[in-house]
């Protein structure tokens, strides 16, 4: 055990911030006691320095792994920055603080049959292990030279924490792999910086726990954005067929001589979905899952659902005697189809899940998959919760009730510490408006609303400076502001419009921001996208970025057959709070992170419009730190262009 190190040790900066000193101090007494920490606080509170300097100390007294989850790569790179700076402080680099930010196998990749591709995990997964199994992978060759067969990592070793860019850079200097050389540096690094999938998805837990050397037991889990998680616990646990897959299976079994018993069922099921394709509407179709196995029994003539998985288990064996042996590794279909009917008999009973077709509609065609979706988050998060050293959750928007209850956060035997930061923002440096008169529901979705709504925007933006934020309740209602009007008001005020699009890819929609942020330093931009996409969520407005933000209507999800089966489930396992937890809290949560854009340091200036009526009744689910601010906006010209005139002479 290594002792007589304290936070102060590990907190690189001359002066700590508004409480940043107590708040370190309850999380490091805290984590001592291995409680599990919920951490609300609104950004410019420092949060990231805050919990490294709060956990290290206890990391290392007690030989423990920190891994630190974030949603992407700018979030992982902002905490590797810090661990440099706490590394770099006066007398600290021999206490060990090592810091590797890691990625998925596609976006490490040198080789050029992975390099740019738009691959599935598995998908990329089966041609490594391809390129690997050939010896075709020159990058993997001169690392398992150079490590003596992976044994060592010695001669590759950083002298300081490095990000997952840095890794990437040496390694195309040197020719070495970048993947397999952050999983070979896991178990000599004692904080490891990565997304959710790395421990919220089974078929990746445990692997990489061995990686890193360690069990669940001896890792403090940091968890940034920890609001995230509720809908990716039930996403890891859910899961699709669909017929593209089911042909792959098919080829696969041609290929390698598969008894035709196997063939038959691949056939039924793939025609089974083309048929109902044609039969079925948009969207979400609920069915009997028993009925389901039932059918398939017939189909094949075994007894029961038991001699059904003695099938399945025969098949596993099929595949792993076939194809495993054989130098062709590249895809795994079957076990994939092997996998989703052994998951479906396992949970057909359980109230936990929902079972449906889901017909959708593309650019050019409609797709159908069977799907079983997951709708208990705690099935992923209770065996994390309750088996790691301990936690510390962070997020600016959560709700500690609903968190708690949808993760049991607070069930670990060795306690629970809520703690609520304050908000370092001036009063002067915030305006909040809710807007009286205007209602984006269904029924008041005509022509006058949305040219009401338009006017209101743009009282917004003749009054704001540089760039503002419009986020939609639904792609449904930006198109209908397009329709209404919007693109030649926005070009009246002098500012350049960008339109975020579903249909673009992660290149175009990084593009669309670089050339939005670049208008702000001009005559300002105006950047119209939806609560709850990705530019609303986890992407950074600093200074004259984002000045102002409007909210349009509450982000409530459209409803499905799908959503109703969560909130009748809810019902039941919460005491009937199945529409509060399954679907208000998720769109106030939507509409708290789209409202926070502006805001991101503590010396930031914004303001943010709740653009409907409905959010007066809500105000209780809005974050703590914009609630106190907030004022109702009479239904009457000019009130919103006023207030901002004053707000911005401040």
């Amino acid at each position: 055990m290594i002792k007589n190190h304290s936070y102060r040790d590990f907190f690189p900066y001359p002066v700590f911030r508004t409480k940043q000193q107590e708040i370190i101090e309850k999380i490091e007494n805290a984590a001592r006691l291995r409680k599990n920490i919920l951490l609300s606080a609104p950004n410019g509170t420092g949060k990231t320095i805050i919990v490294l300097s709060a956990l290290i100390p206890v990391a290392l007294e007690y030989k423990l792994k920190i891994v630190y989850m974030c949603r992407t790569h700018a979030q992982s790179d902002r905490v590797i920055k810090e661990l440099k700076k706490i590394y770099n402080s006066s007398g600290l680099k021999s206490s060990k603080v090592s810091g590797i930010s890691i990625r998925g196998r596609g976006e490490m990749c040198l080789h050029h049959k992975l390099l740019g591709s738009k691959m599935n995990p598995t998908e990329a997964m089966s041609i490594c292990k391809m390129l690997r199994s050939e010896k075709s992978c020159t990058h993997y060759r001169n690392l398992e030279k150079i490590t003596e067969g992976f044994k060592e990592s010695e001669s590759v070793s950083f002298s300081s924490p490095v990000n997952g860019e840095e890794l990437i850079k040496f390694c195309k200097e040197k020719r070495y792999c970048p993947y397999f050389l952050s999983k070979l540096l896991l178990k000599e690094t004692s904080i490891i910086v990565c997304n959710f999938q790395w421990l919220f998805n089974l078929d990746i837990k445990y692997r990489f726990l061995k990686l890193a050397g360690v069990d669940l037991s001896k890792c403090i889990l940091i968890i940034d954005e920890c609001h995230n998680i509720i809908e990716l616990s039930c996403d890891v646990n859910s899961y699709k067929l669909v017929p593209y897959s089911l042909t792959a299976c098919q080829n696969e079994m041609f290929a390698f001589g598969f008894p035709e018993i196997y063939s038959t069922f691949v056939a039924y099921l793939k025609n089974h979905l083309i048929r109902k394709k044609g039969q079925l509407k948009l969207g979400d179709t609920e069915l009997n899952a028993q009925s389901v196995l039932r059918n398939i029994c017939v189909k094949l003539k075994l007894k029961s659902i038991t001699e059904f998985r003695k099938f399945l288990m025969q098949l596993r064996a099929e595949y792993n005697d076939r194809i495993e042996s054989s130098q062709d590794s590249s895809t795994q279909n079957i076990d994939s189809l092997v996998k989703f009917w052994l998951s479906w008999i396992k949970k057909y009973n359980s109230e936990k899940y929902y079972f449906c077709y889901n017909v959708s509609k593309g650019p050019s065609r409609t797709y159908i998959a069977l799907e079983i979706v997951a709708l208990d988050p705690r099935d992923i998060t209770l065996s994390l919760f309750r088996n790691c050293y301990m936690s510390l959750n962070l997020s600016g928007t959560v709700n500690p009730q609903v968190f708690n209850h949808l993760t049991g956060l607070n069930w670990k035997k060795g306690g629970f510490l809520s703690i609520n930061s304050p908000s370092p923002f001036k009063k002067n440096n915030i305006l909040a408006l809710i807007t009286k008169g205007i209602n984006t529901k269904n029924e008041n979705r005509v022509p006058e609303m949305y040219k009401k709504i338009i006017a209101k925007i743009k009282e917004v933006l003749e009054n704001t400076p540089a760039n503002i934020g419009i986020f939609c309740a639904s792609y449904k209602i930006l198109n209908d502001l397009r329709m209404n009007g919007l693109l030649a008001m926005v070009k009246q005020t002098g500012k350049r419009l960008f339109i975020e699009s579903p249909k673009n890819s992660a290149s175009d929609n990084a593009n669309l921001l670089s050339q939005f942020k670049f208008a702000s330093k001009h005559n300002g931009g105006v950047l119209l996208g939806v609560a709850g996409g990705r530019n609303s969520e986890g992407e950074d407005y600093p200074g004259d970025l984002m000045n102002a933000v409007i909210i349009i209507g509450i982000p409530y999800q459209y409803p499905t057959s799908r959503n109703q089966a969560k909130i009748n489930y809810y019902n039941k396992a919460f005491n009937g709070q199945g529409w509060v937890f399954a679907y208000l809290y998720p769109a106030m949560q939507r509409a708290n992170q789209a409202s926070g854009r502006p805001i991101r340091k503590e010396s930031d200036k914004g303001a943010i419009v709740f653009m409907d009526s409905r959010f007066i009744d809500k105000k209780g689910w809005i974050s703590e730190w914009l609630r106190n601010e907030l004022q109702v906006c009479p239904d009457r010209k000019n009130v919103i262009s006023k207030a901002f005139k004053r707000f911005w002479v401040r």
